[in-house]
Parts: C-alpha cells; structure tokens; sequence
C-alpha cells in the first residue's frame, strides 16, 4: 500500500496536464495512475483542482537587515509562508563580509538556517570582495553544495559593490570551478549621480526612487555581464529584470549559446509605477522601480515565449513600520517587498486566469525552470516517478481580495492589497507528506533540509519563439 494518493485532479506532467492520480510512496512520487486508479494510506480529492508540482524559488531574502531594517520572516517564518503559497524549495543568500572569508559567511548562514528552516533550500553566496584568498576559496564552496554566487553591481555604502575589474576576475575563476553568477544589474555611476542630483534639489517623494533609476540604467547594467558571460565563459543569472531594453539582450544571448538566462518578478507582474503615487508609496519602492505599463506587457511576452525563465519573488518582509521609517525620502527607504506567498495566487490569476499563459508554461516558470537552472531539477520541479513528493493542489475557482494582513505574520502592509485572486493552494505537499491544509500549517520547525546543487540545466528558446528545456 502506497502512503498518499493525490487523486482525480488535473495534473501538471512534464508532456502537458491530463486527469490522473499521483502516488506517493516515502518521499518519493512512486508513479502516475489513471484517475481514481490509485490506492494508498491516505488519499486525497483533487477533483476539480490542478495538481501541480511545488514551487522552486530561487530568490528571496530571509532573516536579513538591510538599510538600517530587519525582516519579519527568518528561516521558519518565512519558510511556511512558502509553503502556504505552495513553495517547497528555496535559494537564500550567504554573505561574505568586505574582508572576510567566503566560506566563514557561508557556514554562519547554515547555521542560522538549518534548526529552524522549514523547507529546502540552498544558498547564493555573495560576493563582496575578490582577492587571491577568497578565490581560492571557490572550489571547496562548489563542493559545499553552493552552485552560484551573487554580486552587486551597486550599493558601495552598504559595502557591497563589486567594481568591474573584481567582477570579471571572479567569474574567469567561477568557470574554472563550475559555479554560475546571480546578478543585481544596475549601473551605479548613473544611479548615484541622479539620486545625488535629485536630494540637493529637495526632490525626495518615493517616484524619485524610479526617476533616478531609469531604463538605463538595467539595460547597461544587463549588457555589460553577457559581455562578460561571453568572454570568460561563467554562466549568469540576471535577476529581477524590468526594463524592456534588457529583453532582446537576454533573447540574443540564448539564441547565440550563451549561459545566460534572466528572470523577472511577480510585483513586476502585478504592479506599474503608479503605485508610487498611492496614499502609502513608500511600500512601493524596490529596486530595480517598478516601471510603466508597457514594459510589464514585454515582461508578460517574455514569459510566453520563453525570454525569461522564471518568475521569482525577491521576498524581504519588511514591515509595514519598517518600510515607514524612512518614508521622509526615497533615499532612506528600506528597498523591497514581501511576496513569497501570494506569488503563486498573483502568478495564477494573472497569468493563467487571464489567458496570458498556458498551464504549463505557468508551471514551468514557477517551478520546474527554476529547479533546473539552480541545480534541483533531478528531483524538483517535475511531477514524475522517482522526484522528490513536491506538490501544490490548487483551487482554480475560490476568489479572495488581498488586504493588509493577508500575509503570515505581523507584516502589516501587502502590496497587492485590494486584488482578487484565484489558484489559492489547497494542500502543499513536501516530501511525500501534507504539510499545509487550507493555510494552516502542519509541519515542525526544523524538518527543512539543505540541499547541494548539481549544474544547471538552462531551457532553450525553440525557432519559433517558444522555448523547451
């Protein structure tokens, strides 16, 4: 007898979504059985619901401090407010401090991390400084289980920045050793000098926040590391991608065999650069800023089509009081904004609900590119026999309207307060075992588990415009 039974729902499989039952057996999906076929210890009902495998999120920020301001979430919190939003498998980030030792930041967060976590996960490391020490250090990382490296481009006040001359040097060493780089793609020159520009003059309203920020400054930003891609052969991920400009770079990147690939986020998605002048715009401003209309219809062809390869939530749960803090200037504003949860909801209402991508599209951009450019794509992101029991049973009917507590915990503040979504998860599903049911949480502090990463295996873009792993 078979320990779980996920039956009767619309299933999500690696060749499309068809009728079917999925059986559980330990942690492991043990095989895939016509409808109302399979027989197990526990079954559950999906009829009328969508199977589908659980989320991969492979950027989000907890137990951070950033900006003088701490988040709500840490490695428990914030874990099951994945889960709630069908998330089981994440990528955080270690820190190496400006003058420290990499694998030093890498075993503090493991040790923040592993007693408390409550999904899987892995690690970017950051990278604030390269030398010849911190180089060497590389390969025993990669070893460690850690597949990528995050730089900044910008924020030198938070010591940060890595000029460019360290950036090309990392990554020449980073091919050697197998490890791929995650990037914060802005131009700082341009950035420090209109913020600069704009605070002397008194303009300090939260829109000055994206008026020193423009286009610009991504798509140089952008440019500069497919240069760098191409001539040291280190793999690049480009994280939250906004601007329009940067998508025919990242097109032509992949269609030339480069290891680039890009993601864009949900508030992206969901939020224009209106919301900056809403009653509380401080809880709008992110970086890179939310931009016009138009280049969020290029980020949803880019979806379609397969330009970009995931949609993330760059969570950081600032609080409601956090973010008003520095409210008297966009300067001082604690960056970012909460969404690990509702990115499964926003994804589904826009996306699939709205008819601006297919089923499978939407899981493959949720769950099953992510794994795989990450490193978990043997055994997440797919419903198929011999993965890790990953699921998310949704409800494609119930509608709810965000409000301002409708996150976990005492953040306060939600940026998709007022929409109506759909696609709500029923039961999350983490390694063959319930561990969310109707938003409550069943499982224990602690059972997260980190996983090391393998390579990464990046989707193609297909002749005709789609794309294909």
């Amino acid at each position: 007898m078979n320990d779980l039974v996920i039956a009767n729902g619309l299933v999500v499989l690696p060749e499309g979504p068809r009728k079917a039952d999925v059986i559980i057996s330990g942690e492991m999906i043990a095989g895939i059985a016509e409808p109302g076929t399979g027989r197990g210890e526990r079954v559950v009902d999906a009829g009328g619901r969508i199977v589908l495998p659980a989320g991969v999120d492979p950027h989000v920020h907890l137990l951070v401090g950033f900006m003088g301001q701490r988040s709500v979430y840490d490695f428990e919190s914030g874990g099951i407010a994945a889960l709630r939003g069908g998330t089981t498998a994440i990528v955080d980030f270690a820190l190496q401090r400006r003058g420290g030792s990499i694998l030093k930041g890498f075993h503090y967060r493991r040790k923040q991390a592993d007693e408390f976590v409550t999904l899987d996960y892995g690690l970017h490391q950051i990278i604030t400084d390269v030398n010849k020490d911190s180089l060497a250090e590389l390969a025993q990382l990669r070893a460690d289980g850690v597949a990528s490296l995050k730089v900044y481009m910008i924020y030198e006040d938070d010591g940060l920045k890595l000029e460019d001359g360290q950036l090309h040097a990392l990554m020449q060493q980073a091919a050697k050793d197998d490890l791929m780089l995650v990037l914060h793609a802005e131009n700082a020159g341009i950035i420090e000098r209109l913020r600069a520009e704009a605070v002397a003059a008194g303009h300090t309203h939260p829109r000055w926040h994206a008026l020193t920020r423009p286009p610009i400054t991504e798509v140089e930003a952008i440019q500069r590391a497919i240069l760098f891609s191409e001539d040291t052969g280190c793999g690049v991920h480009i994280l939250h991608l906004v601007a329009k400009g940067g998508l025919p770079l990242i097109e032509a990147a992949r269609r030339r065999g480069l290891p680039v690939t890009a993601e864009t986020c949900t508030h992206y998605l969901a939020l224009d650069e209106s919301a900056l002048e809403r009653d509380n715009p401080h809880e709008y401003v992110m970086s890179p800023p939310l931009r016009s209309p138009d280049n969020q219809a290029a980020l949803w062809e880019a979806l379609k089509s397969g330009v970009l390869s995931a949609v993330t939530s760059d969570e950081v749960s600032y609080s409601a009081a956090a973010k008003a803090m520095g409210a008297g200037s966009f300067a001082t504003i604690a960056n970012g904004c909460t969404g690990i949860e509702a990115r499964l909801p926003v994804l589904y209402t826009l996306g699939v609900a709205q008819g601006r991508l297919s089923l499978q599209r939407f899981a493959e951009l949720f769950s099953t590119w992510p794994a795989d450019i990450f490193g978990f794509g043997d055994r997440k992101g797919r419903i198929a026999p011999g993965y890790d029991a990953d699921l998310v049973v949704i409800d494609p009917e119930t509608r709810r309207t965000m409000g301002r507590h409708s996150d976990y915990g005492d953040i306060g503040y939600n940026p998709y307060e007022g929409m109506e979504l759909t696609g709500w998860a029923r039961q999350t599903i983490y390694r063959g075992k319930v561990v969310v049911e109707d938003g409550k949480f069943l499982g224990t502090r602690g059972q997260g588990r980190f996983l090391k990463r393998g390579a990464p295996r990046r989707p193609h873009i297909a002749p005709d415009g789609g794309a294909a792993a």
